[in-house]
């Protein structure tokens, strides 16, 4: 077992040194990267409570599971990639969480909502199988932008994808949203 101390370690003797059950190695890996990996998070989810949390989930999945995970490149890079995928997984959750309160105040009955309510209900629903209808990344680099308020350039350093790539794909998402809104309104004419 390396003696460095932990400050000093590179990914091997830091995995090695976790995975040997060393504590106070995991908490000075955790003081190291958690406060960068708080920024980078936030950026995803737009609250900093969140982003917390979110970090804190990935070092207690590396600590429970410590004995299995094998790290092939920097620790840093891993830390990094697992905190975005946590940030993906509870994005995309929310949409799902929304998508399910939006189909909820579609059932409610006329006498529970006003006229004016459901319309909004029915809009909101709608815009939300549009959005459905849009492929992964896409719809990603739209929320970002639209729902989190993100600049391109923010979503791009986010995704590690560059700013034409954003603007190509909320040209897409727009695009389709605006052909699905028109036949909406066909439909809407004709029934």
């Amino acid at each position: 077992m390396s003696t460095r101390p932990a400050a000093v370690m590179h990914g091997a003797e830091w995995m090695q040194r976790i995975r040997d059950g060393d504590e106070a190695v995991y908490e000075t890996l955790f003081r190291t990267f958690a406060p960068g990996l708080c920024s980078f998070l936030t950026r995803y989810v737009g609250e900093r409570a969140i982003a917390e949390e979110l970090v804190q989930d990935v070092f207690l999945s590396l600590w429970n599971h410590r004995a299995t995970v094998h790290i092939t490149g920097s620790v840093q890079a891993y830390l990094f990639a697992a905190a975005r995928n946590r940030a993906l997984n509870h994005i995309e959750h929310e949409r799902v969480t929304d998508r399910f309160r939006v189909a909820t105040l579609t059932r409610m009955s006329a006498t529970e909502a006003s006229v004016q309510g459901e319309a909004e209900c029915f809009a909101a629903l709608e815009m939300q199988d549009a959005l459905a209808q849009l492929p992964a990344r896409c719809r990603l680099v739209f929320s970002l932008q639209r729902n989190h308020g993100m600049s391109y350039g923010e979503v791009a350093s986010t995704l590690a994808i560059s700013v034409k790539t954003v603007e190509v794909q909320m040209g897409r998402a727009l695009k389709t949203l605006r052909a699905w809104y028109v036949a909406q309104e066909q439909l809407d004419q004709h029934g």
